[in-house]
């Protein structure tokens, strides 16, 4: 029997290709859908009429970016019974200066000796130290992020609603540059295939600037988990043990966005190894709860990146062994994603321009965030991979902010997009070589991003 080893690998490769933009068709399908969860009630008691404590972690974030943090949360004082920040990394002489900062502003400092357990383990020092009580509600807020009295008065209103309730957030500096523009238009979407979420399955996830939660909710689940992504794994714990988590649409958090690919980079890293070490802990947990396979798909996003990655490897292989793409594969590749991609393209531009953006010129702001995630594919693809296989640790390091955010990396740090390039750079060479034009014509957009992305990196416009 005679068996086509280059048609299976063909088929294999299809398979993965189309298989690697589920999140795209996942997102769209979302947002589309009519039929809506409206039980809102949460499945079990809960005490409210607590205090609430709005807590600010700062890890070594620079002393500019600070107080100007002390000066906008002073501004809600009025509607807050006590303002917290909890400090890591920093020296004697800073901790005397942030504490001159503290008095002047009227807020509590409070510092760690030893910090452990990245972020959560800094809220859950502030919730065993303050002694909050179940009846308390904890909002977490970076440094970066500001909450105006209307916004905050808005998430008050739903506290007895849920046992936390996520705002909407607004890239407060989307003026930046095209990167940060680009992350604006795409938490549009984001937010809304959020509000889908919320309205289908009466769950999302938390977020960790902006969110409301019950200190007695917390001690249910074992307080914040104390690991990379602790607001996102806080969310799937609480979904697995029952407790309602609420998105309020029209309360908005400012944040502020990466400018250029190298704070990108870093919290693309962090979400992608988070998200895969949630999915390595909580997968069967989550699979069992009703309407669980939708949060696990909403929690997989980032293993597409591993799936465009190994489509790439599979198509470099098989252009230098000689193995052409047929012609049926091509149209299939072609039915199938580019009218996923327009689609896309167009509910993005779409929500730009309700939301008073300027399609004409944000479509070159999304075309930057692309450019950005082509560049940092193997990276997000390895960083998700090590998550799920339990592999290595993270060196956990804030998304560069303040001052600190126009910080840029040096040609050395490109080295795994530098390798990218030259490897779609063989299989275009190779296709060539061997005359596969097909191959060609589906390797030449990803030499394109690649040296495109690279050369914007270079001259500081990415």
């Amino acid at each position: 029997m005679f068996i086509n080893y280059g048609t299976i690998i063909v088929l294999i490769y299809i398979v993965i290709m189309i298989s690697s933009f589920y999140p795209m068709i996942y997102q769209l399908l979302l947002i589309s859908i009519k039929d809506r969860d409206t039980n809102t009630k949460p499945r079990e008691d809960y005490t409210s009429g607590g205090k609430v404590f709005l807590i600010i972690p700062a890890k070594a974030e620079p002393l500019d970016l600070i107080e100007k943090s002390m000066g906008q949360s002073s501004s809600i004082k009025s509607r807050i019974n006590e303002i917290v920040y909890i400090l890591d990394g920093y020296n004697d002489e800073l901790i005397s200066m942030i504490k001159t900062l503290s008095n002047k502003y009227g807020v509590r400092v409070m510092h760690r000796e030893k910090p452990r357990g990245y972020k959560g383990g800094a809220l859950n020092y502030v919730i065993k130290r303050l002694g909050l009580g179940d009846g308390d509600y904890m909002v977490v807020l970076d440094v970066d992020s500001s909450i105006n009295p209307e916004t905050l008065g808005k998430l008050i209103a739903e506290i007895n609603s849920a046992h936390a309730i996520v705002p909407r957030w607004i890239a407060d500096n989307k003026g930046d540059s095209l990167l940060a523009r680009g992350q604006w238009v795409g938490y549009l979407l984001f937010f809304k295939v959020l509000k889908s979420l919320n309205d289908l399955v009466g769950w999302v996830p938390i977020l960790g600037s902006g969110s409301f939660v019950n200190i007695k909710a917390l001690r249910v689940v074992g307080y914040w988990p104390e690991d990379v992504l602790e607001d996102v794994e806080l969310g799937v714990r609480f979904f697995i043990n029952g407790l309602r988590v609420k998105y309020v649409d029209d309360a908005r958090v400012n944040v502020e966005v990466p400018v250029n690919y190298f704070g990108f980079l870093k919290q693309q890293l962090r979400w992608s190894f988070g998200t895969g070490r949630v999915m390595r802990k909580y997968f069967w947990g989550v699979l069992r709860e009703r309407r669980g396979f939708t949060v696990l798909l909403y929690l997989s996003q980032y293993f597409a990146y591993v799936l465009q990655l190994l489509s790439i490897l599979i198509l470099t292989a098989i252009s230098i062994i000689g193995i052409s793409i047929p012609l049926w594969a091509l149209l299939l590749l072609a039915i199938t994603i580019i009218p996923t991609l327009g689609l896309y393209l167009y509910t993005l531009l779409k929500l730009d321009m309700e939301n008073g953006g300027d399609p004409v010129r944000d479509i070159f702001a999304i075309n930057s965030v692309n450019l950005a995630f082509i560049l940092a594919l193997p990276r997000i693809a390895i960083a998700n991979l090590m998550g799920l296989l339990g592999i290595g640790e993270f060196n956990w390091v804030p998304t560069p902010k303040g001052s600190q955010r126009w910080v840029r990396g040096r040609i050395i740090d490109l080295l795994p997009e530098i390798v990218m390039t030259l490897m779609v750079a063989t299989a275009v060479i190779m296709a060539v070589l061997h005359m596969l034009w097909l191959n060609l014509l589906i390797a030449l957009p990803y030499l394109a991003g690649y040296v495109r992305g690279l050369w914007r990196v270079l001259n500081g416009t990415l």
